[in-house]
């Protein structure tokens, strides 16, 4: 498995469970997101046994109604249940969630899941994630696609190769910038040029 991704899982988990034995009843912080961005993430936990998934790049995943549904089913799923008696921390894994970017019902349903002051007490009391670790990843290094309020609700794990939206100017402003300076260059040189040569010195006329 992906180095950063099994450190990660393996330090999350001891820290979880340090702070649960230091202050059972505070719980809300300990279900913030792990926010993977790459499709190699994709595939590392692809492998990985024991995932509850929830996939959002599948056509039938554009009703805001699923995301409560499937929730509960994996609270209440047995094997969940007898992993988080033993104090271990059942994973769910919210894949390729960059494809809700134009789905606003579906994004405001996901954001009280993704927030670690509500999180805890879902869908009426119901649903308690701190006993979760969730995963969130994208098939994309593009965060942008992601609004602000979902972003701020992801911890971004290998941040130094994500990358924010690229705009029209930011595609292109290298490609006009560099040929711009060296035509200033050029010129500067050419002006410069002539200042700094040597005058020649008048012949002498001998009669």
């Amino acid at each position: 498995m992906n180095k950063l991704l099994e450190e990660t899982l393996v330090k999350e988990k001891i820290s979880r469970k340090c702070k649960k034995a230091q202050d059972k009843d505070n719980v809300k912080d300990f279900s913030w997101v792990l926010y993977f961005v790459g499709e190699e993430y994709n595939q590392e936990l692809a492998q990985k046994e024991q995932v509850n998934l929830i996939d959002f790049g599948q056509h039938n995943r554009k009703n805001p109604e699923f995301i409560e549904k499937k929730i509960k089913e994996i609270y209440n799923n047995p094997q969940n249940k007898e992993l988080v008696e033993k104090g271990d921390f059942p994973l769910i894994w919210f894949k390729n969630i960059d494809n809700i970017e134009k789905n606003q019902a579906l994004e405001e349903s996901l954001l009280p899941v993704f927030d670690p002051q509500q999180n805890s007490e879902l869908f009426h009391g119901e649903v308690d994630l701190s006993k979760f670790i969730l995963i969130a990843t994208t098939s994309t290094r593009d965060t942008g696609k992601l609004s602000k309020p979902l972003r701020s609700r992801l911890d971004c794990v290998n941040v130094k190769t994500a990358q924010t939206k690229q705009f029209f100017w930011d595609k292109t402003f290298w490609w006009w910038l560099a040929p711009s300076l060296l035509i200033n260059l050029i010129l500067v040189i050419l002006l410069l040029v002539p200042k700094f040569r040597k005058p020649k010195k008048p012949h002498k006329i001998t009669h």
